[in-house]
């Protein structure tokens, strides 16, 4: 018995000197190394993250500009655009007037020639020019000369002038066409819209007439009411199928079909 005690005793001393021998976990050297590459995994997981934000960044900044560069492409494209149409107006504009001066001119030659027979006129000096000697014609082409110079605003009140003074000239119903072309190059197309309309109304037999009808579907086109300007432009090709406005009203009817 005394032995088995002893056995036991060395035993029990055994066990307990192991457990005082025995490291914490927190000290044992798996432990610390696991716990090292936890914390480096938490750090690179951090930095992805971080990384991975930064690149959601740059995307979209990127994108960003690509929309800014493609909307600048755009107002350049229109730019351009609106620069021709410009120069297409004038050029109109000034090709419609040195027409008309040449008509005008024409006029005024043959009825001059017409008035006062060669044999009568008295070779005397020609007398200067006095208010009283001015007429209609020498009004109504002053006007035309500065819608030539792109005195647009000098113009349009000398053409109103000139219908106030001169109500009953032949030439009346050409001052309220070209007081709607001035209003239609500054882009006032409302304005010019109802100067030309005033023109079907009160000039309804005026050789203007299908100019006016035509400049009416392109202010309506400018306007975006499209309905209108088809029904201008179909209406000048119908009633004036022979005039000059009627090709460029076939061409521009072909170019807004369909739109509303």
């Amino acid at each position: 018995m005394r032995a088995y005690a002893l056995i036991g005793g060395v035993l029990v001393a055994s066990v307990a000197l192991y457990g005082c021998e025995t490291p914490h976990p927190e000290l044992d050297p798996a432990f610390v190394k696991a716990t090292a590459v936890e914390s480096r995994v938490e750090v690179l997981e951090r930095q992805t993250s971080a990384f991975l934000e930064v690149q959601r960044a740059l995307d979209s900044a990127q994108a960003e500009q690509r929309t800014l560069k493609g909307q600048v492409e755009e107002l350049q494209h229109a730019l351009r655009a609106g620069e021709r149409r410009e120069r297409d107006l004038y050029r109109d504009l000034s090709d419609r007037i040195t027409a008309v001066d040449a008509k005008v001119q024409a006029l005024q030659t043959a009825q001059a020639a017409a008035a006062v027979p060669a044999a009568s006129v008295p070779p005397t000096a020609n007398p200067a020019p006095t208010t009283a000697s001015i007429t209609d014609k020498d009004v109504y082409q002053t006007a035309l000369e500065h819608l030539k110079a792109r005195e647009y605003g000098t113009a349009e009140k000398a053409f109103q002038d000139f219908m106030l003074a001169y109500p009953q000239s032949t030439l009346v119903d050409n001052a309220q066409y070209w007081l709607g072309e001035a209003y239609y190059v500054e882009h006032r197309f409302q304005d010019a819209l109802g100067a030309f309309q005033r023109l079907l109304k009160e000039y309804p037999e005026s050789r203007k007439v299908p100019d006016a009808l035509l400049k009416i579907g392109y202010a309506y086109q400018e306007l975006k009411r499209y309905r209108e300007a088809r029904e201008a432009l179909a209406r000048l090709v119908k009633t004036y199928p022979d005039a000059s406005a009627t090709a460029e009203a076939r061409v521009r009817l072909k170019q807004i079909a369909g739109r509303h």
